[in-house]
């Protein structure tokens, strides 16, 4: 044996590459050993379970409490009366743990020297450092969770996935690896390997992570051994969980091809497997867990919307299982992969009845993370690509207002009010300075459209968009209009001039008509920054105006000394 190393390292040490058996804990030799650092396993809000390998078999235990210098607790496993130890493989779960809360933990081992029938020796406790986890509320809470599938073994591309949830300065708070994750799992060092990468990145020892099996992952010799590194609340690997006021609800389709496929030499049974996950289905629906929460999120592999089975044509036992119990189910969303392409399609669009998403591939050019964000009543999802682009798909629209806004230079009519739409800005001149900026309903919105000491005239409109966090805008209008207090309607005649052609070529003639003649007309041109560039006096009541301009956009005020009108021209 080699020499005496730390039973337990610390996170981020050592991670395995796929099919490497490095040790990490204890003291058997690298090529014979394999290991793998905690992973936070089944959350719930009192309770927690912590996994993780030992390289020698061993007895282990987790210390935590809710400070890393209080007074620790302790937590062991047993099964049947019997302490588990002389293992490689620990699954300890904590109980007993107040809703939301952050505990501190470490993990513990001994290494089994000798475990004879009548007497156990065991080495010194070696300890981590601590990590930590907080319990899920019973109350209403926001999250934010990462979506992976069909990554088929490809760290590579996983990596990059995670380099750009980093540069985005994403925050989740846990992760889901929606099937396909692991493909054709082969050894025991090769899943060891695997695990150690995904847990790494998405920072398992900290934070839930959520592993569900899609198709390949049923696939392989080492099939049969991959549940025993989850932990789920009934041991399936169909199961559901509450976070805060969301209810997730994570399904295994089985195989994609029926029972009688050659390649499964009679060895599986997935017709009585999903007929009995279609009884927990029926019953998880109808209990309080689920009708009682105000989020209902729908996760497995294949999609049974949107698919037409390539492998098996006709074969879609999921969708006739579970499309009746569907229709008359309010989930907001339906999760899914396997297609390797990434699609959105909102409810009804491929007859679901609800919005489906499926999920990206395998290569660079189709992978993809999924990000589902609640806040609040809110709910939306992202789907970042390797190249940095993020799309956004609102499934229930933030309600995002202006609740106020700051106006100077004018006179706003009506006074605010956050749900009325379309206003006036009342100005002494058809030519004026006007700052217009709004204040949003939400800390995340932004405001576009904003104006700070601009020359406006009248009848132009300005408008101001609230943007919320999820890409909702709600729009308002603001027309600029010349007070007319004090006129007569006769004094108020110049705004029914018409001014034409417009467009007009630069070097033509300029008409205006009025309702009546005038004796007097001041005829002014402006440039867009309100400086004057031709002034003209006419009188009468059809106006010919040569122009002498250049290529843009100028200002034409008619003012007969007791009111005025404006209008914009396009010069060609």
């Amino acid at each position: 044996m080699t020499s005496r190393r730390n039973f337990v390292k610390q996170a981020g040490a050592g991670i395995l590459a796929m099919g490497a058996t490095p040790a990490l804990y204890g003291f058997a030799a690298p090529e014979e050993a394999t290991s793998l650092l905690p992973y936070l396993q089944n959350p719930a809000p009192d309770g927690m379970t912590v996994m993780w390998h030992t390289a020698d078999p061993s007895y282990s235990y987790v210390e935590y409490g809710t400070s890393e210098t209080g007074q620790m607790n302790i937590a062991r496993a047993t099964e049947h009366g019997i302490v588990t130890a002389n293992i490689t493989r620990h699954k300890v779960r904590i109980t007993g743990l107040a809703p939301n809360t952050k505990y501190f933990y470490r993990i513990c081992s001994q290494k089994v020297l000798t475990y004879a029938a009548y007497s156990k020796t065991l080495g010194p406790v070696e300890k981590s450092g601590f990590y930590s986890f907080t319990t899920l509320s019973v109350t209403p809470k926001d999250f934010t969770c990462l979506f992976f599938t069909d990554l088929h073994n490809n760290l590579t591309l996983y990596d990059k996935l995670m380099d750009r949830v980093a540069a985005h300065g994403i925050n989740f708070d846990f992760s889901i690896f929606n099937g396909d994750i692991f493909e054709d799992p082969a050894s025991d060092a090769q899943v060891l390997g695997l695990i150690a990468r995904y847990n790494q990145r998405v920072d398992a020892a900290n934070k839930p992570v959520i592993y569900l099996r899609g198709n390949h992952e049923i696939r392989g010799p080492y099939a049969m051994q991959l549940p025993a590194f989850f932990d789920t609340p009934e041991g399936d690997t169909y199961f559901a969980f509450t976070w805060g006021d969301t209810r997730f609800v994570l399904l295994d389709n089985g195989e994609d091809k029926n029972d009688g496929s050659p390649e499964y030499s009679g060895l599986v049974d997935f017709d009585g497997f999903r007929n009995r996950q279609t009884d927990w289905l029926v019953e998880e629906l109808a209990g309080s867990a689920f009708t009682g929460a105000f989020r209902k999120i729908l996760v497995h592999h294949i999609p049974i919307y949107s698919w037409t089975n390539g492998w098996d044509p006709g074969f879609m036992p999921c969708f006739d299982l579970w499309d009746p119990i569907f229709k008359s189910t309010p989930f907001d969303i339906d999760i899914t992969g396997h297609l390797h392409s990434f699609k959105y399609y909102p409810k009804n669009m491929v007859n679901n009845p609800f919005p489906l998403a499926v999920g990206g591939g395998n290569t660079e050019s189709n992978g993809r993370v999924m990000i589902l964000i609640k806040r609040g009543e809110v709910l939306t999802l992202k789907s970042l690509a390797c190249t940095g682009n993020i799309e956004v798909f609102p499934i229930y629209r933030e309600n995002v207002t202006l609740t106020s806004v700051s106006l100077t230079g004018g006179k706003l009519s009506p006074a605010f009010d956050p749900q009325h739409t379309s206003y006036q800005i009342l100005v002494a001149s058809s030519i004026c300075t006007l700052s217009l900026t709004g204040q949003p309903s939400s800390e995340t919105a932004t405001v576009k459209g904003s104006i700070s000491n601009k020359p406006c005239t009248v009848s132009e409109t300005i408008q101001l968009t609230a943007v919320a966090d999820d890409g909702t805008e709600k729009a308002y209008s603001f027309t600029v209009v010349q007070e007319t207090t004090g006129m007569n309607s006769q004094e108020a005649s110049l705004r029914n001039v018409k001014i034409y052609p417009n467009p007009i070529d630069g070097n033509s003639v300029l008409h205006a008509e009025m309702d009546r003649h005038y004796d007097s007309i001041t005829v002014k041109i402006l440039n867009e920054a309100g400086v004057t560039i031709q002034t003209t006096r006419a009188q009468g009541q059809h106006l010919a105006i040569p122009l002498a301009l250049q290529q843009g956009i100028y200002i034409v005020t008619l003012n007969d000394g007791k009111s005025q009108t404006a209008h914009k021209i396009a010069v060609t």
